[in-house]
């Protein structure tokens, strides 16, 4: 009689831990908005600071690609690093497209094509070039001596 209490009482404790793990929740989980769950749940455990410096990374490398975002901000982050309105780097390489549009190789690794036919200014390796978000969409590449450009980005 004693061993069926104590089997009976085991069961009980057995099933009680978790029921009771599903009963502690962080207050995170109940937020509906992922963006806003999200936010919740950086402020109650922030990322470390290499994370942060991650995200500013991708951001930069993510500048003028043609895909759909809605930066979300890491905890200290400001929207200049999740959302970069401009980029420098220096000319790796100049080349000319199949229509003589002017092709620039950044050290960055990105690659900006010119959209215009106009040929003013003058660019050449080494030299320190400025890529800008545009007002209207699109990018504007300036160069060393301040002739801008309109440019997209292909790789």
């Amino acid at each position: 009689m004693m061993m069926m209490r104590y089997l009976v009482l085991s069961l009980l404790v057995l099933f009680a831990q978790p029921l009771a793990a599903q009963q502690t929740t962080h207050a995170c989980t109940g937020v509906v908005e992922p963006a806003a769950r999200l936010a919740c749940y950086d402020h109650a455990f922030p990322p470390p600071p290499d994370v942060l410096q991650a995200a500013t990374d991708k951001a930069q490398a993510d500048f003028g690609l043609d895909q759909p975002r809605d930066p979300l901000l890491n905890p200290g982050q400001t929207m200049e690093q999740a959302d970069p309105e401009r980029i420098e780097s220096r000319v790796a390489k100049v080349d000319h497209g199949r229509d003589g549009q002017r092709v620039l190789t950044l050290e960055n690794g990105q690659v900006w094509a010119q959209t215009e036919s106009r040929s003013s200014g003058h660019v050449q390796p080494g030299d320190v070039v400025q890529v800008r978000k545009a007002v209207f969409g699109g990018y504007r590449l300036v160069m060393p001596n301040g002739v801008v450009v309109r440019v997209r980005r292909t790789r």
